[in-house]
């Protein structure tokens, strides 16, 4: 490989077919901190609708007579859209070679690493890191006015903050509770009180309760605070292996959330089947052309993304009292 010649796109472009399974895509890199703690849908290129069917009870004793069923069902309807978002890149590609040089010691490892694949994997990590914050805190913007990442869909946080506008998410249909604001001295029983309002079934599965990094570490202090003799000098409670809420068994990951407020006292208790992201090919994920650029490196890509939850049935969602982001209130 000569360094001083100009980036190929032709050998880019060849690199990425021959060498794909070396390329990781946008949903398995940084974002993954987040998306791995959610359910993929692919195949979606517009909508898809989820739609539940849900009954209290149809089991009785039996007498040889049927008996008319009261109870004839309830059904809810959700919908999963994907909207386009873009990757473009138009930069010197020599501050790459100097970056790649520097980590893979140039011609010594040019066989194991083609630049054109490491490039390429580097700019997907940016793409990736780009979308991790998009995943709660993502409005989409309808004008057309707004052309951020961030205004290009709508993440988990606008589905929460509808729920409890239309009233899908409340007190009164179990699956909102009072919590208030969590401090270093209540933070592990409030979040506790969470768990223990789901149903017995529920308890009985894996779940995780999702809240932001700030509250994470508040529960981390608290759970020091009233388990002194758990700790070894300088470990953290993940250290100790306390990464599930302390009095579920195991049963609850807590899984703590890039994109949410510093500020913000928001917690979510569900199942990961729940909570869900969708997209149509997982190849567009790891796609990047280049495009012909005198002088400079120019690659373009595009792959859908949206956001949604399946239900917001008390069975098996509960979140509480705070918003996803206090600047809403």
């Amino acid at each position: 490989m000569n360094f001083n010649d100009p980036v190929d796109i032709t050998a880019v472009n060849t690199a990425v077919k021959a060498h794909s399974k070396q390329i990781i895509a946008i949903d398995h890199q940084a974002a993954d901190a987040m998306l791995r703690h959610m359910t993929p849908m692919v195949g979606i290129t517009d909508s898809y609708t989820f739609t539940e069917a849900f009954f209290k009870s149809v089991s009785s004793k039996y007498t040889g007579v049927f008996k008319e069923q009261k109870n004839i069902g309830s059904f809810g309807n959700r919908t999963l859209t994907v909207h386009p978002c873009v990757i473009e890149i138009l930069d010197e590609p020599e501050r790459y070679r100097r970056t790649y040089i520097a980590e893979v010691r140039g011609a010594l490892e040019v066989a194991k690493h083609p630049f054109e694949i490491w490039l390429v994997n580097r700019l997907l990590q940016q793409a990736s890191e780009d979308l991790l914050p998009c995943v709660w805190n993502a409005v989409e913007d309808k004008t057309g006015a707004k052309t951020e990442l961030k205004d290009s869909f709508d993440g988990l946080g606008v589905h929460i903050k509808n729920g409890k506008a239309d009233g899908s998410i409340s007190a009164d249909k179990g699956n909102l509770v009072a919590t208030g604001k969590f401090t270093r001295a209540d933070v592990g029983e409030k979040l506790l009180s969470m768990w223990r309002h789901m149903p017995e079934l529920f308890r009985n599965q894996k779940s995780k309760l999702y809240i932001p990094y700030a509250i994470g570490d508040l529960y981390d202090d608290w759970f020091a605070d009233e388990h002194p003799n758990v700790h070894q000098p300088g470990q953290s409670p993940d250290e100790t292996g306390q990464q599930t809420l302390y009095g579920t068994r195991g049963m609850c990951e807590i899984v703590r959330c890039p994109g949410m407020p510093d500020d913000s006292s928001f917690a979510m208790l569900t199942l990961q089947s729940n909570v869900v992201y969708g997209m149509d090919k997982q190849s567009d994920m790891r796609t990047l052309r280049a495009v012909p650029a005198d002088y400079k490196f120019k690659a373009l890509g595009k792959y859908v993304f949206g956001t949604q939850f399946t239900t917001f049935r008390n069975e098996i969602f509960c979140c509480n009292d705070q918003p996803v982001d206090p600047a809403d209130v």
